[in-house]
Parts: C-alpha cells; structure tokens; sequence
C-alpha cells in the first residue's frame, strides 16, 4: 500500500495519523537531521513511520499499543519492503520506554525521537526520552496544542479536556525551559508541533 493510500485508508477509518502540513514538516525534518536511529512513540498503522523511513536511510524503532493497528502497520511496513529497517514493538508505551532506559542500550542513542502518543503521558516521558536522545538529536512532538485549546481563551468543552490540556501546558513549559534542551521551537499549524534539539554538553 502506497503512502497516500495508507494515509486516505487511516482518515476513512478515524486512525489517528499526522495531518498535512505536520507530514511536512516531520519530512522536512527527518531530511535535514539525516538520522541513523528513529524512535517514535504511537506507530498507529504505520503512515508517520513510513514517511521517517522514505525520507532516511535510518532505522526504527516504533511502539503501539492498539494490537489492530499494530498488526495493519507492520503489515504496511511490509508493502513498502521497510520491515528490515523497522521493529514494532507492541505494548504501553510508559512500560516499553521503561524497559528500553532500564536495559541501558538505548542511552544517547538516537538522532530523532518522534512522540505522537498518549498526550496525557507526554510530561511522564520527556525526561526518559531526553536521556534517549543523542548530543544534538532531535525531538519531534505533535498534537501539543490539542484542538486549538491549549494556550487558548477559550475553555476546554469537558472535564476530561482540562485534565489533558493542564498536562500539555505543563509539558509544553517543561520542554521550553529544559536545561537538557535548545533550540526550542512550538508551531501553530494544525494540532501543534514542538521542535527542539538535545543539547551537546548537558550540565
């Protein structure tokens, strides 16, 4: 299955996949950093995933917790003959990252780190990922802006929105003001990226 058509299937079927504007951003990215070693959080059925890989010679580490999407994304990684560049890891992604830290392999390990999870663990995470991060690697997070309501006026519609949003704004603060982290970049297009690169001598 071509790249648009993966895209087109996953919008007809309400899977959550990155939109179009940060599709292009996420290439143009992955492009200039030229990464060795990707790590992204939320595989969903593999369009964000083929995108990193069509746009590097790089190789994947991808975790998803929906066993249905996991299962169409290797299936898909497979159509576009990536599955020798990529690894699907199955399981909760707070768990997963856990045991990647606790292993010690995966240390300054990767050029790029693409979030696109679970937004509610995304502050959780952060610290681990940094540590993950190479000198100078990059971290990519999408939907940081969640719907337009963070940083926004206007309230969130229910109680389960604040919650969410209150998490994104602390996470947002903490990537802005991370002594680990430069570079620092938000970007007001669709649900909102962040860009910022791992600093070359952490203190």
């Amino acid at each position: 299955m071509e790249v648009n058509q993966i895209y087109t299937k996953a919008k007809t079927y309400g899977v959550p996949v990155i939109r179009t504007e940060s599709h292009k951003i996420l290439e143009d990215v992955v492009k200039k950093v030229k990464p060795n070693h990707i790590l992204e959080i939320g595989t969903a059925v593999g369009y964000s995933g083929t995108l990193m890989l069509k746009s590097s010679t790089a190789d994947l580490i991808t975790i998803e917790h929906n066993k249905d999407y996991k299962n169409q994304a290797i299936k898909n990684f497979k159509s576009n003959k990536l599955s020798n560049r990529v690894k699907v890891v199955f399981g909760d992604c707070l768990v997963e990252i856990s045991k990647m830290l606790t292993s010690n392999k995966f240390n300054n390990h990767f050029d790029l780190i693409f979030l696109d999870g679970p937004k509610a663990q995304y502050d959780t995470l952060l610290e681990g990922l940094i540590k993950m991060l190479k000198p100078e690697g990059t971290l990519i997070v999408d939907n940081v802006l969640f719907r337009g309501y963070v940083n926004a006026e206007e309230s969130a519609p229910t109680k389960r929105y604040k919650t969410i949003i209150k998490r994104l704004n602390t996470f947002i603060e903490n990537c802005k003001n991370n002594p680990k982290l430069t570079e620092f970049s938000l970007i007001n297009t669709e649900d909102g990226i962040i860009i910022a690169k791992k600093v070359q001598n952490e203190k």
